[in-house]
């Protein structure tokens, strides 16, 4: 479990939470947390907040001042406003800032780049006052002007030609944009005071302002007026162009083998005794094909962290701590999740781009639970996950937070059922056992998933021999992750994938996966109107969630959502981890929290 002090939004697509099928299983002694979850002890536990007490560390100039990681893939691009997939964002958080940060141990939002916050009685404007003496890696200072632009120019893209759509996709604009495409207005009050004024209340307007990272005017202006941004800051940018005040710049991407984010020396705090951090001198990113090669590294020493896939790597790692140096830390239910989203997109069906009858079986409610209770989850848990892991119902039902939704059950494994279902669709067993419908056609489909993560290529296995037994042929295709990416929210023409969202404590950061016109929306991205009554309702919960202040009345609208996601399905969903993580003992300042992970505080982190 990494993670950074940034808020991070929920629709981030997940690489980290893998595994495989072995031949035996983690034999853990479980212990009973919230909400009846069993969790098996593994290792460290997360520590209380009175317990951070950083000590003062140092800067040394030597190649082994580093955190070596393993990254499966290679970065899509290095744009914090367009992102929307991890193979960008675990790069950009270190880069980039935001006005306010969470706190790793309470969740709640805190300063950043932002000196304090004000709310008017109204709960309307809200008054953001910047830290004095910020400046960009490129040495030029932050102000007010450089908020607004942010804001104005690259989130909202408000100075495109009139009667146009934005230029560039940005996931900030999904969750910062409300009913009527009504969004903040954003003004500089002075140099160093920034004034937001919502166009209703905002129950959640200080976590908003902690997921949007803060640009440089200067350099990027010239970007926004030839409306050239959107491509810009590709993989292939020249570290130069990456501007922000995060302890970590780009220093080099050598494709096929590393990224490298070398120390900010701009960077603008310090420690207790006035020294500048980071202490570390960069961060390295070794690109790797697979996740096997991830725990062969680790165990060999070629990199300090780990995020174990299952109980065999646990098994594996346990009894080596000491000999290796390392330790293993836990955190609970992984608050991401794993399913399967079938294409049930009209437009994409009369490109061409999907035949038009499988659209027509995608969109239907009995296909969609059929295929879910023709899942045997606990299969998957005990031989992929041995037994480091749990069945999940639905999102927003496992992990600990405000806005846990208890009481929804995991799918059964009713095979039975399922049939029963697909017949009543008037699917029935062709000469070779295959399922047609009634126009002849089989119930055959391609289920994709990207090939770096082999626990979702092993996921799609099983779900490939759990559907064959019902009659359902299922066409396994692995795929490059940014590949799989483009082919949900660029061309649309996929059957079905098994796929992954990072997760979060606050509902309204999935906005631009569950509003029916956002990006993310899997299953039909960027519609015009929602194509059914049900995606309607999630429109308007999260309408009404966003502006309703008080918690308890929140959790009961964003507990209808869960109610229709769990009901309709648009996600099948599979099953979640445990979070683990092993990191070496080299490092000084480490201090797991329940919510930031194990390595929050990489700017105070340094070699002991």
């Amino acid at each position: 479990m990494i993670r950074q002090l940034k808020t991070i939004p929920l629709a981030m697509l997940l690489l980290t939470m893998v595994a495989f099928a072995a031949s035996r299983s983690f034999a853990a002694e479980p212990a009973v947390e919230a909400a009846g979850v069993v969790s098996p002890k593994v290792g460290i536990k997360p520590i209380a907040e009175a317990d951070y007490k950083p000590v003062v560390g140092k800067y040394i100039d030597d190649d082994r001042n580093r955190i070596v990681f393993d990254s499966l893939g290679e970065p899509k691009s290095f744009n914090p406003i367009t992102a929307g997939e991890t193979s960008t964002t675990e790069y950009t958080t270190r880069i980039f800032q935001s006005l306010l940060d969470t706190n790793p141990f309470t969740g709640d939002t805190r300063p950043l780049l932002a000196e304090s916050l004000e709310v008017a009685p109204d709960g309307i404007t809200w008054t953001f006052h910047l830290k004095h003496g910020i400046v960009f890696n490129d040495g030029t200072p932050l102000t007010a002007a450089d908020v607004v632009f942010t804001w104005n120019d690259l989130v909202y893209d408000l100075t495109r030609p009139a009667g146009t759509d934005p230029r560039w996709p940005s996931s900030d604009r999904d969750a910062c944009t409300f009913e009527d495409n009504k969004i903040f207005k954003v003004e500089a009050v002075d140099d160093y005071t920034v004034r937001f004024i919502a166009p209703m209340k905002i129950a959640i307007f200080d976590q908003l302002a902690g997921s949007v990272s803060i640009l440089s005017k200067a350099k990027y202006e010239s970007w926004v007026k030839d409306g050239s941004f959107g491509g810009k800051l590709g993989a292939d940018s020249d570290p130069r162009d990456l501007v922000g005040t995060g302890p970590f710049m780009l220093g080099e991407y050598i494709r096929g083998q590393k990224v490298v984010l070398a120390r900010n020396p701009h960077y603008w705090k310090k420690d207790a005794a006035g020294n500048q951090l980071p202490y570390l001198k960069n961060l390295t990113f070794n690109i790797v094909r697979d996740t096997n090669t991830m725990l062969i590294d680790f165990q060999q020493g070629t990199s300090d962290i780990f995020s174990p896939r299952s109980g065999k790597d646990i098994g594996l790692l346990k009894p080596k701590q000491e000999e290796g140096h390392f330790a293993l830390y836990q955190f609970g239910p992984d608050d991401g999740d794993l399913f399967i989203c079938f294409n049930q997109n009209l437009d994409a069906a009369k490109a061409g781009k999907v035949p038009d009858y499988k659209i027509q079986w995608f969109r239907d409610q009995r296909f969609r639970e059929a295929i879910s209770l023709a899942i045997d989850r606990k299969a998957q848990v005990k031989n992929i996950r041995q037994n480091l892991g749990y069945e999940e119902p639905c999102t927003f039902t496992l992990a600990a937070g405000p806005y846990r939704q208890d009481g929804f059950a995991s799918r059964p494994f009713d095979p039975d059922k399922a049939k029963a279902l697909l017949a009543d669709m008037g699917f029935k067993p062709g000469k070779d056992g295959v399922l047609e419908d009634s126009q002849g056609h089989q119930l055959s489909f391609t289920l994709n998933t990207n090939n770096e993560n082999e626990m979702r290529v092993q996921t799609m296995e099983f779900i490939r021999k759990d559907l064959e037994n019902i009659g359902v042929k299922v066409n396994g295709r692995p795929l490059e992750f940014n590949q799989l990416v483009d082919m949900m929210d660029v061309t649309y023409d996929f059957d079905a994938i098994v796929m992954g969202l990072t997760g979060g404590r606050e509902p309204h950061f999935g906005a631009n996966v569950w509003k029916s016109n956002a990006r993310l929306h899997m299953w039909w991205p960027v519609q015009k109107t929602p194509s059914t009554a049900w995606e309607k309702q999630i429109d308007d919960l999260f309408e009404q969630g966003i502006s309703e202040i008080d918690k308890v009345k929140r959790k009961a609208i964003y507990r209808q959502w869960v109610q229709i996601a769990y009901d309709q399905q648009p996600f099948i969903y599979l099953t979640v981890g445990e979070q683990t993580a092993a990191l070496r003992n080299r490092f000084g300042n480490i201090f797991p929290a329940p919510i930031g992970g194990l390595l929050h505080n990489e700017d105070e982190i340094f070699v002991k």
